[in-house]
């Protein structure tokens, strides 16, 4: 019984959940669809609610799908930044999915490019994963997190390691289909992350509706101060009684659960 138990329940998440949600990757039909639906995975498989999808063009990873990630960084990546990125590099040489502080080792990370660009837009670690089409890596999944106490484990990479799977054979499936380009550079960014509808602005006082908008823009304090002509400080008096509101620990988590469909009601 002890046996069954534990093949049920990999990590405190059942089976038939973890199925469930690689079988919903796996079915997607358009990169839009993957996106969204990595975006509900990837919380429960391995605890952080941020996804960036790139499909390559060439060597140059070109954005198709992102959520809970400001632009900032977006633009960061996008400016130069993939160019000498480690867990990139170790992700196209070596075919698996990586994280930033193993790559670069525990004393060395937060002393490291990457800790520097991640925490400036307040996340902690970073990991990805190859997708492939045949022999051929055509995309990379990223996510990160915000927990500084909750670097990556070998259990995470596994899970993303699946999720990766489950996100390849939905591209090949696409690609067969001729529902995408054989140049992903081709393929058109999605639209972008739908906001608050106006009833959950309605329930909240205006300038705290203001700055939960912004929040799920992706936008930063210092972005929504200068946008609102606030200060910092106000800002983060906003977002700390937003938290404790809706119940969340961080931004990261305020704005995944304003953009939820629960949230709306």
């Amino acid at each position: 019984m002890a046996v069954r138990a534990e093949q049920e329940h990999l990590d405190g998440l059942p089976e038939r959940q973890l199925a469930d949600r690689l079988m919903s990757i796996a079915e997607s039909r358009s990169v839009r669809a993957l996106g969204i639906a990595c975006c509900s995975a990837i919380t429960e498989l391995t605890g952080s609610p941020t996804v960036g999808l790139y499909l390559l063009d060439g060597l140059e990873p070109e954005l198709v799908y992102s959520r809970h990630v400001a632009e900032g960084l977006l633009d960061n990546y996008r400016a130069g930044f993939w160019k000498r990125d480690p867990v990139l590099d170790c992700i196209m040489t070596q075919g698996r999915a990586v994280d930033g502080e193993t790559v670069i080792g525990p004393q060395q990370w937060r002393h490291s490019p990457s800790f520097e660009m991640l925490h400036e837009w307040g996340f902690a670690y970073n990991m990805g994963g190859p997708l492939w089409c045949g022999q051929k890596i055509v995309g990379v999944l990223f996510t990160a997190t915000t927990d500084t106490d909750a670097p990556y484990t070998m259990r995470s990479r596994q899970r993303m390691e699946m999720l990766c799977r489950a996100g390849s054979l939905a591209l090949t499936n696409m690609t067969n289909a001729g529902a995408i380009d054989a140049h992903p550079a081709a393929i058109r960014v999605p639209e972008p992350a739908a906001t608050p509808v106006p009833t959950l602005s309605a329930s909240l006082p205006p300038r705290s509706a203001d700055v939960a908008i912004r929040v799920c823009r992706g936008q930063t304090n210092k972005e929504i101060a200068r946008e609102m002509g606030i200060s910092d400080q106000t800002v983060k008096e906003h977002v700390a009684n937003l938290c404790r509101r809706f119940g969340v620990h961080n931004r990261t988590e305020l704005a995944a659960c304003l953009l939820s469909p629960s949230a709306r009601q």
